[in-house]
């Protein structure tokens, strides 16, 4: 495994991360939903979100780069105020890794680099969400020793 170079986004990174975010939200859609959705509207959806929620003090879009420069993986990282607690957390809104790079761990590099960030933020917490169909990203997190806190459940109606 090559280390990584991790630097802030830049305009000429928006492209990537709006491919990535969809690529890793459309995986993260259950596959009812990936039936009953278009990829647009999904993308649409994910411009509506990202103006929500990158304007929030404390977002960082950080782009991974390997030796030879090319872009490798994404990480947004946040903060989350949390629901129960009302304290504010270290938050990964989105980790991901460009698909011919998955397996080489840079996954769990963009993950140590987030907790990194929480460190130095003052943050006792980093949280995530992954959808329950997303085993291999679950099982990262785990030897991470990341744990489930709470599940969110949904039933059609």
């Amino acid at each position: 495994m090559s280390e990584l170079r991790f630097r802030p986004a830049t305009r000429a990174d928006d492209a990537f991360f709006r491919e990535m975010e969809f690529h890793t939200t459309w995986e993260s859609i259950d596959a009812e939903d990936r039936r009953r959705l278009r990829p647009a509207e999904v993308r649409e959806t994910l411009k509506v979100t990202h103006e929500i929620l990158l304007d929030r003090p404390g977002n960082q879009l950080i782009v991974a780069e390997n030796a030879a420069g090319d872009r490798v993986g994404l990480l947004w990282f946040g903060i989350n105020r949390n629901l129960v607690t009302g304290e504010d957390e270290a938050w990964v809104y989105n980790v991901s890794v460009v698909p011919e790079h998955q397996g080489k761990g840079y996954g769990r590099l963009l993950m140590e680099h987030a907790e990194a960030l929480a460190r130095a933020g003052g943050f006792h917490t980093l949280g995530l969400m992954v959808s329950s169909h997303n085993e291999r990203a679950r099982a990262l997190y785990e030897r991470l020793s990341f744990r489930a806190s709470n599940v969110v459940m949904r039933k059609r109606v």
